[in-house]
């Protein structure tokens, strides 16, 4: 029972509230045709989960919101803003491309959803774990966000899912680098859908995903993106010390 109660075992347990909701869900979505419909209602339950484990058993301060300072909050952002529009730009040129309220709702969610957990949640239960180690804190969120991609493996292969594990870890560093530093989940909120819906914008572009094979160069890109997101992680992180009350 003292286990339970312990950082280790909040950051396991808040770990697998995404696979496991996905998990419980899947039982009645594979009943039904999969939609965007069914996406949201995941996120959305993934979400209020979270909440509720975090009120009555997490207990961790999330800060939502951080009006101060936003010139400052702007500068610890922009390598995350630059690499997404980098990322989004090709999508731009799409011949098909229309914007969605409805993948702007779906992105939102999955945003909110996982920016909750991943940075809300983990970064604070890993700064106790490791003493305020707000490095060790932020990479190791980081590290929990790209595993949970592991849960394509049942329908891609595993060249290609090694992929979204590192790059998922990648962009998970400098979204954990923003949140500890600007206190402001928000913006890794926003930034999140950002990242995730101008693809889906487009059809065509989302149908040359879906056959895109994978290839070692790719593999190795994506690996020098991760130590390049891991020196700016340091970078900002070094000198930067907590307040008493942490994220």
């Amino acid at each position: 029972m003292k286990f339970i109660k312990s950082n280790l075992a909040k950051i396991i347990i808040a770990s697998l509230i995404f696979p496991a909701v996905m998990f419980i869900l899947a039982f009645f979505i594979r009943k039904h045709a999969v939609s965007s419909y069914w996406q949201m209602l995941s996120d959305f339950l993934v979400f209020v989960i979270a909440f509720l484990l975090n009120k009555f058993f997490f207990q961790q301060k999330i800060n939502w919101f951080n009006s101060k300072n936003w010139s400052a909050q702007l500068y610890t952002a922009m390598p995350a803003i630059i690499l997404i529009a980098v990322l989004d730009s090709a999508t731009l040129t799409a011949s098909d491309l229309a914007v969605k309220l409805r993948i702007i709702v779906l992105c939102l969610l999955v945003g909110l959803a996982e920016e909750y957990i991943f940075r809300g949640l983990l970064v604070s239960l890993f700064l106790k774990l490791f003493n305020n180690n707000v490095l060790g804190a932020v990479l190791g969120s980081s590290i929990m966000f790209g595993l949970i991609h592991t849960m394509n493996l049942k329908s891609m292969p595993i060249g290609y899912v090694s992929g979204q594990v590192i790059f998922a870890a990648a962009i998970g560093l400098l979204f954990g680098t923003i949140y500890v530093k600007t206190k402001n989940l928000s913006i890794v909120i926003l930034l999140h859908a950002l990242r995730d819906m101008f693809p889906m914008f487009s059809n065509k572009l989302m149908a040359e995903a879906a056959k895109m094979q994978f290839s070692m160069s790719s593999l190795y890109v994506i690996g020098v993106l991760f130590l390049i997101t891991l020196f700016i992680a340091y970078a900002q992180l070094k000198d930067f010390k907590l307040e008493r009350e942490t994220v």
